[in-house]
């Protein structure tokens, strides 16, 4: 849209650290895009909002287990199709790994979690939590 406008655009992103990725959701599709920065984004035809995390807390808790050379990421939350865990992330310095959960499945799955970071979690009703490791 800025590009459209014939204004002159500066890019102030330019020394992007993977620990600044931010997330968007379309309440639509469900659709899930990692930015390194902020971005204008959009989706079925509306623009999407960066989502703001929240810290992991009762209800959205993670039990983590090594599995040879990989975390094993559990979570005890429902899996219904109305209330469900959409993706979970593992963000560091230098990579994003995300891997996407459906409904009526299970609610863990298996990363690569070198280093430290933020585990990303989104529940489709109390939007984005993380933690840092």
């Amino acid at each position: 849209m800025e590009l459209l406008s014939g204004d002159q655009i500066c890019n102030n992103n330019r020394a992007a650290n993977m620990q600044r990725t931010v997330f968007y959701v379309c309440p639509v599709c469900g659709n899930v895009i990692p930015a390194a920065g902020q971005a204008a984004i959009s989706c079925c035809g509306i623009p999407l909002p960066q989502l703001e995390p929240e810290e992991m807390s009762g209800e959205h808790t993670v039990q983590i287990e090594a599995v040879e050379d990989e975390q094993f990421v559990t979570l005890e939350h429902p899996m219904s199709k109305s209330h469900f865990i959409s993706f979970v992330a593992w963000v560091s310095g230098d990579r994003v790994e995300l891997v996407k959960l459906y409904p009526e499945g299970n609610a863990q799955c298996r990363l690569h979690m070198r280093g430290h970071g933020y585990l990303y979690v989104y529940c489709n009703r109390h939007g984005l939590m993380r933690k840092r490791l």
